[in-house]
């Protein structure tokens, strides 16, 4: 039995037809040429990923500091007409918890 690439469930034979096949239509000349822009295509996304991940946990980071300061005004000896809103503290554990 012929071991298989369990994300793509393709196995080894699979690729190697796959592989000789690019390499009839392109022939040699072209392969490294293909494999570069392959591997760029590949950074770019990677590089995408990445950012969108970043944003996010900058914006949830925000949200977190912002909820903070609340509490820490409702908390605080001002009196009543000036403090803001409160949130439930749910929100706070919550918010906690995912970041």
């Amino acid at each position: 039995m012929m071991p298989t690439l369990l994300f793509l469930d393709i196995s080894f034979g699979e690729i190697f037809i796959i592989v000789a096949v690019i390499f009839i239509i392109f022939g040699p000349q072209k392969i490294p040429e293909i494999a570069r822009k392959v591997g760029k295509g590949m950074r770019e996304i990677k590089k995408a990923s990445s950012e969108i991940k970043r944003e996010i946990h900058q914006e949830a980071n925000n949200y977190k500091t912002d909820l903070d300061l609340e509490r820490i005004v409702n908390e605080s000896d001002l009196p009543d007409d000036k403090k803001q809103s409160a949130k439930p503290q749910a929100d706070i554990k919550e918010i906690d918890k995912k970041v």
